[in-house]
């Protein structure tokens, strides 16, 4: 008798993907940011411009996608900005997939109509995933800034849900909505979508520091993740299930993600950099040899991180959730141990070792032994 098939998981497909994919350091993923503008004027928002100014056009668009092909990508991410305020957009999606991408659509779900839904079923988007910046219309505009976008907002979603696409909420959670995470948490799953949430917010690409001031204290962050995840949030080894942030490996090596391993970013002027929030090193070139440089761009500061690198001897390492992102964007310099982080981390440590298991502690004057593998 054939025994059955076992069928895996599509989270265990994507990580086993991905995980080849980075040992072979081959492009599977790319953040394809088609505009800068945007319809909203979000508090938080990394990107210093909501204009769309002497940006790609649309068969500079569909030749990095070939490009993109080329190099062996396989999913695309497209992003901004909003991507409905460009004209072209379903031109640029409808070739993407023409191209065999798993295409994942990023928008704030505001300027989707009865019409832009059908043509996004039509499209069979791998996933739509959308923002959410509060549970009630007072918080979400005080975040958003512009009257009326909530109920656009729910509108966007409705339609949505109504043609079965599959949908994603993320919360980027701050002080401005940080009361309504559990109430915007219900909503969602009450829709029977998948809430997630982020607590990083970042300085803006040009260097102002100005969206921190909207940032959660490291002590508002440990509550917000113990409210949330409750006592799932602990793994059985003592470390922690952190919500959009970085694993971190046992050789703590600077870049801990997946830049310059399996993905790779490109902005609406066709430079490509290693994330979507760190623009760098705006490579002008998207081939394979750009995409060697970007490699060649990550190994070399892995392997000389520079003079302030301190982490693999840290004994916050394990609990550190600062990636190099959040020390370019506030130093220009991607090894700097930022004060918030190191913060955060030692919050963190404290509260491991209060639920961990007795017998799973370290003895007096030992540290906590280092992870075998990425969490």
């Amino acid at each position: 008798m054939t025994p059955p098939i076992e069928w895996e998981s599509e989270e265990t497909f994507w990580n086993r993907l991905f995980a080849k994919a980075g040992t072979q350091r081959v492009p599977i993923a790319a953040a394809l940011e088609v505009t800068y503008g945007c319809n909203l004027r979000c508090v938080h928002c990394f990107n210093p411009t909501h204009q769309a100014k002497g940006e790609l056009a649309t068969r500079q668009i569909t030749a990095i996608l070939d490009q993109l092909a080329e190099v062996g990508c396989f999913q695309v991410g497209f992003t901004g900005g909003e991507i409905f305020t460009r004209r072209d957009v379903f031109e640029i999606l409808a070739y993407a997939k023409t191209k065999g991408f798993a295409v994942t659509v990023l928008t704030n779900a505001t300027l989707i109509t009865p019409e832009r839904a059908d043509r996004l079923k039509a499209i069979r988007p791998h996933s739509i995933e959308i923002s959410i910046y509060g549970a009630t219309r007072e918080t979400y505009e005080r975040v958003t800034r512009i009257p009326g976008s909530f109920q656009h907002f729910l509108t966007g979603v409705q339609l949505l849900r109504e043609r079965t696409v599959p949908l994603l909420i993320k919360m980027p959670v701050m002080t401005l909505n940080q009361h309504e995470i559990e109430q915007a948490k219900a909503l969602v799953e009450g829709w029977g979508i998948k809430f997630v949430y982020c607590s990083d917010i970042h300085p803006r690409v040009d260097g102002s520091l100005e969206p921190l001031q909207y940032r959660l204290t490291p002590e508002d962050v440990i509550r917000i993740d113990d409210v949330v995840l409750g006592s799932e949030r602990w793994s059985a080894a003592g470390g922690t299930k952190k919500e959009g942030s970085c694993p971190r490996p046992p050789s703590g090596q600077l870049f801990t993600c997946n830049c310059g391993m399996n993905s790779l970013a490109v902005t609406p002027y066709g430079r490509m950099n290693l994330c979507v929030a760190l623009p760098t090193p705006g490579y002008d070139l998207l081939n394979a040899e750009g995409w060697r440089r970007l490699v060649e761009f990550v190994d070399e500061a892995n392997a000389r991180p520079g003079p302030a690198y301190e982490c693999p001897t840290c004994a916050l390492h394990d609990h550190c959730r600062q990636g190099p992102m959040d020390a370019w964007l506030a130093t220009g310099r991607l090894e700097v141990c930022l004060p918030h982080f190191k913060e955060l981390a030692t919050l963190e440590q404290h509260v491991v070792e209060l639920v961990r298991p007795e017998q799973d502690r370290p003895a007096p004057g030992t540290s906590s032994p280092g992870r075998t593998e990425p969490s």
